[in-house]
């Protein structure tokens, strides 16, 4: 009898976020969802109000489900587009719990990948390089990229977990504040950091 070997990968779930194209607050919260989760860079933010792009990244990253950002209807509406791409969580928000028990993600976040690190040889290789938080100013013109290129986290008082504190928890953590009217460093992407 005839053997079939099955190669089974697992990976942490994709998210497509939804959101209008002028909407700036709804990119930076999908920003900043994006990092709070484990494979989180390769979660495509997708414009509603272009759909045949939308449809090209849904292709080209596999993405397992979408997840609306915004209160326009072309927003909460595009998921129905995609049918086949069903949303496997119980709970109308990523972050579940409440005032009787602590706040969790339903996602494989970043907790979880620090968990994993916490005894392995490269986070004292991470610890000897120096882990850094960047800060800059809600107004600077750059604000945006920082969000994406520095990364940062959602606020603990918005999703109920304080990310920064399990970051500081594992890793020596190093704050640079990016002052608007001077340069940015040079060998800014050289040093781990949120992103």
């Amino acid at each position: 009898m005839d053997t079939i070997r099955v190669d089974i990968c697992y990976r942490p779930l994709r998210i497509g976020w939804i959101i209008h194209s002028g909407d700036y607050e709804a990119f930076r919260k999908a920003v900043r969802l994006s990092h709070t989760l484990w494979g989180g860079s390769f979660n495509p933010i997708l414009m509603a109000d272009r759909e045949d792009e939308a449809k090209l990244l849904i292709e080209l990253f596999r993405i397992d489900m979408l997840w609306p950002i915004g209160e326009s209807n072309e927003v909460k509406e595009f998921p129905k587009k995609f049918p086949h791409l069903i949303n496997p969580l119980f709970h109308d928000s990523i972050f579940i719990g409440g005032n009787i028990e602590q706040k969790r993600n339903q996602v494989l976040d970043v907790q979880n990948a620090l968990e994993y690190l916490r005894d392995k040889p490269a986070r004292k290789a991470i610890n000897d390089k120096g882990f850094r938080i960047y800060n800059w100013q809600v107004d600077d013109p750059l604000a945006d990229i920082f969000h994406i290129q520095l990364g940062i986290y959602p606020e603990t008082a918005v999703i109920g977990i304080d990310y920064r504190e399990i970051l500081s928890q594992v890793f020596e953590i190093k704050e640079i504040s990016i002052d608007p009217s001077s340069q940015i460093p040079a060998d800014i992407q050289d040093y781990p950091r949120v992103c």
